[in-house]
């Protein structure tokens, strides 16, 4: 049977943090850019995760000391997740997107803050990223794209890019949700609900872009 992605990238985090190593440290020590392994890089912008390269997995195997085939095993016996995290550990912010407006709930660099977030666990990996957190639709707005009951997880740490799908929100400003596109000078933002294309700038001051990594309807 062969193992998903996720098993993969399971089990070389597990064997790294056996020896002490982050994410970065581990690309670090295996030549690799420091981001190589972060769980942003996992994955695609479907939202599915990506499999490791076999000259990534074989440095990164070098630098842990573990031969390919006993990584194999462990694969097969699905040991190392025994040492993933409890569900403590992988818990992130959660809140319902029509709750994202008031006030307390963003810090000024627009990072979540405040007792009202609740926490559930993490969909993959993300809880390894700083300062994601999921939004819970409670409505319809972003039909059909998003359903009432669906959510999506945010990461304000990773660059935007064309063809990515944001959150908008600010101070002021009623929360939504689109893509970016690349039109003209620069990069325009269309909404999940339609209407015409704009640029950035026409969403006024004070806003955050945040992108969304992955989505569940």
């Amino acid at each position: 049977m062969i193992p998903q992605p996720q098993t993969i990238w399971q089990t070389v985090d597990a064997l790294a943090r056996e020896q002490g190593f982050t994410s970065s440290s581990l690309a670090k020590a295996a030549g690799l850019d420091a981001t190589a392994l972060n769980p942003s890089r996992r994955v695609v912008a479907s939202g599915a995760m990506r499999w490791p390269s076999l000259p990534t997995l074989l440095r990164v195997l070098d630098v842990l000391q573990v031969p390919l085939g006993v990584f194999a095993q462990h694969i097969a016996n699905a040991g190392p997740c025994r040492i993933v995290p409890d569900e403590k550990g992988r818990l992130l912010r959660a809140l319902p997107f029509s709750m994202l407006g008031q006030n307390g709930v963003f810090d000024q660099q627009g990072l979540p803050c405040g007792p009202v977030w609740e926490r559930e666990v993490s969909p993959g990996q993300w809880w390894t990223e700083p300062d994601a957190y999921v939004v819970r639709m409670d409505g319809d707005g972003m039909e059909p794209v998003l359903r009432d009951g669906g959510s999506v997880v945010v990461v304000p740490s990773l660059p935007l890019r064309e063809g990515d799908r944001v959150l908008v929100h600010g101070p002021g400003h009623t929360p939504i949700m689109g893509l970016l596109l690349e039109m003209g000078a620069g990069l325009n933002f269309c909404s999940f609900r339609g209407g015409e294309v704009q640029p950035l700038d026409a969403l006024g001051e004070g806003v955050w872009l945040h992108r969304i990594v992955m989505m569940t309807v």
